[in-house]
């Protein structure tokens, strides 16, 4: 009796057409390939998709990552009726809110400054997301924000002790980021490494903590 004997191709899995392919994903993301011109090109940015930029395409040192997010068009302030729609329109040409998100490496890590009680860590953790605002001057403003205006810049310290910042900034369709006005945004937020900074940090933790 002859036997035939079925053979499989290899990197086809048994089961016939329909079984299951398994491919390899690709290790980097579309964001990880542009050059840092192109990361700033907004007329390429997605509304609501965000665009991470990684420390080996922004350059600057002290901070990880930068994602910029278009969140739609800015709320104007309302024209007089009296105004024609086409006139009114090229007095207030549309503005976008540009959304960056500023995320410190981990050597900018903060959890040491606040992990001194752990009876009470939640409330510690607080405290050291007061003492962060507090030194980055972000505390609430006496005065209420009129809905035309930017949004206020926010610090944040999540569950590891890791901080970003996030603030906006508008701009037009078809625009791109100047590389200077890039540098100077993020100027505020490299120096959470510095042990100056980190020691006026972790004293104005202990204030917020014991307050």
């Amino acid at each position: 009796m002859t036997t035939t004997i079925a053979r499989q191709p290899q990197g086809i899995p048994v089961g016939g057409q329909f079984a299951p392919v398994a491919h390899s994903e690709p290790s980097l993301s579309l964001d990880a390939l542009m050059s840092r011109d192109q990361a700033l090109d907004l007329s390429t940015l997605v509304p609501g998709q965000p665009r991470t930029i990684g420390r080996d395409v922004h350059g600057i040192g002290g901070i990880d990552m930068i994602t910029l997010t278009d969140k739609g068009p800015l709320r104007q302030l309302a024209m007089p009726l009296f105004i024609e729609p086409s006139a009114a329109a090229r007095m207030a040409p549309e503005k976008r809110l540009l959304e960056m998100r500023y995320t410190l490496p981990a050597e900018a890590n903060i959890r040491e400054l606040y992990e001194f009680d752990d009876w009470s860590y939640r409330r510690a953790r607080q405290a050291a997301q007061s003492g962060l605002e507090e030194a980055a001057g972000l505390e609430p403003k006496p005065w209420p924000t009129p809905a035309s205006h930017l949004p206020d810049t926010t610090a944040q310290v999540d569950e590891d002790g890791n901080i970003s910042f996030t603030t906006y900034e508008t701009f037009a369709a078809g625009e791109a980021i100047d590389p200077d006005d890039f540098d100077s945004w993020a100027s505020e937020y490299p120096g959470y490494t510095d042990p100056g900074v980190r020691r006026r940090l972790a004293t104005f933790i202990q204030d917020s903590y014991h307050s």
